[in-house]
């Protein structure tokens, strides 16, 4: 579990789901807590992320987010699958979180997915502040949303 700065005191809680290169697949939980270290992660109800979000991993390797805990990842978090467009011949494909290109799927099942973007852990930070109103929500934050 990492722990990510939100406001004055207060932190949310993060954790990798899947390790990709030079990046990670977080999912960032809403509660927020003490930074003072206080609350036993392994006793939290971590089940549902309010993000689920790739990201680099700087912010993790340079101790800005430092681990706080282990636990098992929910069996109620799954890794995403994502939509993109080939050209030739020009279709929808899956692609999941490592890159890879998979079956042809139909215009109407792409529109309710996702292309496989990466964030930066500022805006995966802004956009905590923005979810609990220390800063303003930007539409470009909805892509973040589980």
């Amino acid at each position: 579990m990492l722990s990510i700065p939100v406001a004055e005191g207060r932190i949310a809680l993060a954790q990798v789901i899947e390790k990709l290169r030079g990046n990670v697949l977080l999912a960032v939980f809403s509660e927020l807590l003490d930074a003072d270290g206080s609350c036993d992660v392994a006793s939290l109800e971590l089940d549902e992320p309010i993000f689920l979000a790739e990201t680099m991993d700087l912010r993790i390797k340079d101790n800005t987010w430092p681990i706080v805990g282990n636990r098992d990842i929910s069996r109620s978090i799954t890794i995403p699958t994502y939509k993109v467009w080939v050209e030739p011949p020009g279709e929808y494909r899956v692609q999941d979180v490592h890159g890879n290109v998979g079956v042809a799927i139909s215009p109407e099942r792409a529109s309710g997915m996702k292309p496989h973007k990466s964030f930066s852990p500022a805006v995966i930070e802004t956009a905590l502040r923005g979810f609990h109103g220390h800063g303003p929500w930007r539409r470009a934050f909805d892509d973040l949303t589980v």
